[in-house]
């Protein structure tokens, strides 16, 4: 399929979503499915209104970002959007609109929007704009597919096009993949370079991250949960397994839908508030109060001769939830720090439980939504029936698949044959932060593939923090030995194995326990002679 050419058409107080679907076209570009691209950043010293021109007419693919903004801008919808239309009613060029909430495409204002062709409706209504570049860049493949049979044969132009402003592409990025250059000649696009510069790797990664892969089914399945009554998620990752940040969208998700919203980190509590349950429950209350920018009444709730948890209970139900009158979405991330204090850890995992099953009894406790995390296993003795891990929807987040590993290559501007993605895979294991340090490093040219595979697994290397933190958990757990017999292809005990999984340095093939990934094999074969 020869590649073909796109533009794309905005309003300038769209900009910021513009340059973040540049980051995609650009990709598109490197892939050989878009010849090139073309916006309305025009190079200072052209013919403004030439160059749009000429770029425009050239296009065979015109993508449509409509918003309010589009929309009520005389040039865009006058002479753009109508221009797009002609051209596409003629078969000259594929029209592709993206659609921004709160514009809707069956009742747009002055009907502008109903005078689209009935074969160039929306690829998708951005209303999630974490997931929507999947469904822009499928929409724009079939396109170019489509007007790669309706060129043919038609000869390519043989001159450099004017690239937009502010993606600098190089002349090697411009030549058309039939050239035959090798992908690992071509520069990774400066717009990568940017969006990579301004993210720090570790944490969660930022709503608005262009690196961010979708945990498809789990995120979908955390979504549906969170709206329904009484709602109790569990998920349940190694550090760094990406389930903070799965949390963080989970959180986003339930704001969407109108819920105030509350995040409690548990590593914020000091060891004296995790001593006693009175002092915890109440820096857990205050501390939803503030999240929820509500007046602090704690002092009220507590004046009764009643238990710490029917204080904490009455405070939620009578004040927090009778107060907010809608669903409250609250996530409770790293929950494993309680495990080890059963001063609290009893009393308050049972009073969750109890909440969750509230709901069933009173429908005002139907408002409250609890999202859990947590990497250990809980060891906490209780009872079955006070539990909060044995209801609800338990998550549990595996590697990144495949699939998922190769759209992140391709998101960091690197055009891959397979057995370099064999290669990635086979040292990380499909981790996502480790998959994340390897390609951001290789994608600023820092290293290039084959020396991160030389280095990764050293102390010297890209991860000695990371590997060193591994070692201490181990000599820490007196897990040292289940470890050397992992990689030695040998079983440990079941329960050293489920703390090594707890861990995130194992996986269970069947019923062998095996590395999770060549870099773990690697180092502690080495480190633990």
């Amino acid at each position: 399929m020869k590649p073909v050419k796109l533009f794309f058409s905005y309003s300038h107080r769209d900009e910021k979503l513009r340059d973040k679907l540049a980051l995609h076209l650009s990709l598109l570009q490197r892939q050989g499915v878009i010849k090139s691209w073309h916006d309305r950043k025009i190079s200072a010293g052209s013919e403004w209104a030439q160059a749009i021109d000429d770029n425009f007419n050239a296009a065979e693919i015109i993508l449509l970002l409509i918003s309010d903004h589009f929309l009520a801008s005389d040039y865009c919808y006058d002479i753009e959007m109508k221009q797009a239309i002609a051209r596409h009613e003629a078969g000259e060029a594929r029209v592709i609109p993206i659609i921004l909430k709160p514009v809707d495409w069956n009742s747009a204002p002055f009907g502008k929007l109903q005078a689209f062709p009935k074969n160039a409706k929306p690829v998708t209504v951005w209303s999630n704009r974490d997931e929507a570049f999947l469904d822009i860049t499928q929409g724009i493949r079939q396109a170019a597919r489509e007007m790669a049979k309706v060129l043919g044969d038609r000869p390519t132009a043989t001159t450099l096009d004017i690239a937009p402003q502010g993606t600098e592409l190089s002349t090697a990025q411009l030549t058309d993949p039939a050239d035959g250059l090798p992908p690992d000649v071509l520069a990774i696009p400066q717009t990568v370079l940017n969006l990579l510069a301004m993210e720090d790797l570790g944490g969660q990664v930022p709503l608005e991250s262009a690196f961010y892969i979708n945990r498809t089914p789990a995120q979908e399945r955390c979504y549906e949960a969170i709206a329904k009554p009484g709602a109790l998620i569990r998920i349940k990752a190694p550090r760094q397994m990406g389930k903070s940040s799965l949390m963080l969208r989970v959180l986003n998700y339930a704001s969407r839908q109108g819920y105030p919203v509350a995040a409690l980190n548990f590593q914020m509590a000091e060891q004296e508030v995790l001593s006693n349950l009175d002092q915890f429950l109440r820096w857990f209350c205050t501390s939803i109060t503030w999240e929820l920018g509500l007046e602090d009444r704690l002092e009220e709730y507590w004046k009764s001769n009643l238990g710490s948890k029917n204080k904490c209970t009455n405070y939620f139900q009578r004040y927090l939830l009778e107060t907010l009158k809608y669903p409250l979405a609250i996530c409770l991330d790293e929950v494993d720090q309680v495990f080890v204090h059963p001063a609290i850890a009893t009393d308050f995992l049972g009073m969750l439980r109890a909440w969750h099953e509230n709901a069933k009894l009173k429908p005002i406790w139907n408002n409250l939504r609890l999202v859990i995390t947590h990497s250990e296993e809980v060891y906490v003795p209780l009872n079955i029936n006070q539990s909060p891990f044995n209801v609800g929807l338990p998550i549990e987040l595996p590697p990144l698949n495949r699939a998922q590993i190769e759209d992140l290559i391709q998101r960091h501007g690197l055009c891959w044959v397979e057995s370099e993605v064999e290669q990635l895979m086979a040292i990380v294991g499909g981790h996502p932060f480790l998959a994340r340090v390897a390609l951001q490093q290789i994608a600023r040219g820092e290293l290039t593939l084959a020396q991160f595979l030389r280095v990764a697994p050293t102390q010297a290397g890209p991860f000695g923090s990371h590997l060193r933190r591994h070692l201490g958990n181990l000599q820490e757990r007196n897990l040292v030995d289940a470890m050397k017999q992992v990689v030695a292809a040998k079983q440990p005990a079941i329960a050293q194995a489920s703390k090594l999984a707890n861990l995130g340095l194992v996986r269970f093939q069947g019923n062998n326990v095996v590395p999770l990934c060549d870099l773990y094999r690697q180092y502690f074969r080495d480190v633990l002679k």
